[in-house]
């Protein structure tokens, strides 16, 4: 288990959500003549991916500053050693750290009075990460003396899961006692995946609305989809089969009338069925290509496009911003993704004209548009 290095805010920051500069800058003594990759996602004003390549120099001094509207959680790695941790990057803030990066539990965090804070109440949890940290060693120890890895796995789980169940009622405490402190915000993740819906529940105005908004509306997004799917999965089955006719269903355009698959059917044209969501950054990096198909063979295809676990509002947005010129549906329960076997995202079926089911795709892969090609080229 990864080491996970958290920052907070104070409370009276929380409110003040226009950009600010954040500075990290530090020492690490096992790092020298190297370079720190930086990666970390910015939601707003538009979701994008921020990489960056630190210098660090003989003596393993390294800076870093970026403009950040909101609170996010970059990945540090050491570019020789591939060796990754995390830490919250925080508008207005400065964070310095020093140690060796190899042994992120005794890493001494510094800077701003924020940071400060925070290393202090930290520290509280650094024992659990030496033990995670000590059952890993022991891990690698046994596999390479020879022990059944299914075996040293299954002992690995079952200490882990003991150091959690000590280390949640640790930071239950806290977030119970502190809904106010926007500490809570980022041990959300410190806790059994059951408590973490309702500790957001509970949490202040002013720290769900403050500037790690983005970061609780991400955890928020992920939960509530995992309990939409229980819920749908109760409700529905599994329909599709491969060769069979496509479950047929019916859900609300993006101009709120509603849309019937089987309407599809019978006109000569082959349908593509696309699942997606406008929190699935794969998703939206195929819709270009989609496109260019959608515009070579429309006059042989459809496509429909079937937004899940989504917000309406932000599939509407989605679509507008992408500029999307195929059918657009919304699935506001989950069941239609039950019914088609969604498990990951984008998941595309390629229908006959008929209706019936040719192929299933998981992800953005080339085998779906050389089936396409196959399908719709005419000599």
């Amino acid at each position: 288990m990864k080491t996970v290095v958290s920052v907070i805010l104070p409370l009276a920051m929380a409110l003040n959500l226009s950009a600010q500069n954040f500075t990290f800058r530090g020492q690490f003594a096992d790092v020298a003549n190297d370079t720190l990759s930086i990666s970390y996602v910015v939601c707003e004003p538009e979701k994008r991916v921020v990489n960056a390549a630190v210098p660090v120099d003989a003596e393993g001094l390294f800076t870093y500053g970026c403009s950040l509207e909101q609170a996010c959680q970059a990945s540090l790695v050491v570019r020789s050693t591939g060796r990754e941790e995390f830490l919250f990057f925080v508008p207005g803030e400065r964070a310095e750290v020093e140690g060796s990066f190899a042994s992120a539990s005794d890493w001494r965090i510094g800077g701003s009075a924020f940071y400060q804070r925070f290393d202090s109440l930290r520290q509280q949890l650094v024992p659990f990460y030496r033990e995670f940290d000590a059952v890993r060693a022991r891990y690698e120890r046994d596999v390479a003396g020879g022990l059944d890895r299914t075996e040293a796995d299954s002992i690995r789980g079952a200490a882990n899961r003991a150091i959690n169940r000590r280390l949640w009622e640790v930071a239950g405490r806290y977030l119970s006692s502190h809904t106010d402190d926007e500490l809570s915000a980022v041990l959300l993740l410190n806790q059994d995946y059951t408590e973490i819906m309702p500790a957001i529940r509970r949490l202040s105005p002013e720290v769900r609305n403050g500037r790690f908004r983005s970061y609780i509306d991400g955890i928020e997004s992920i939960f509530s989809r995992v309990a939409r799917e229980q819920q749908a999965a109760a409700a529905a089955r599994l329909e599709l089969e491969e060769g069979g006719p496509a479950p047929d269903f019916t859900l609300k355009d993006i101009n709120g009338e509603e849309f019937r698959l089987s309407a599809l059917f019978g006109r000569g044209k082959y349908v593509v069925v696309d699942f997606w969501g406008s929190w699935c950054s794969w998703c939206i990096k195929g819709f270009p290509a989609m496109e260019e198909y959608y515009r070579r063979y429309g006059e042989r295809l459809e496509i429909v496009g079937v937004a899940c676990q989504d917000r309406e509002e932000r599939w509407k947005a989605a679509v507008r911003r992408s500029n999307i010129p195929w059918l657009q549906v919304f699935s506001p329960d989950g069941r239609t993704e039950v019914r088609y076997g969604v498990k990951a995202y984008p998941f595309k079926v390629v229908l006959s004209p008929e209706g019936r089911v040719l192929k299933c795709f998981n992800g953005e892969t080339e085998a779906f548009y050389k089936m396409l090609d196959r399908l719709l080229r005419q000599d």
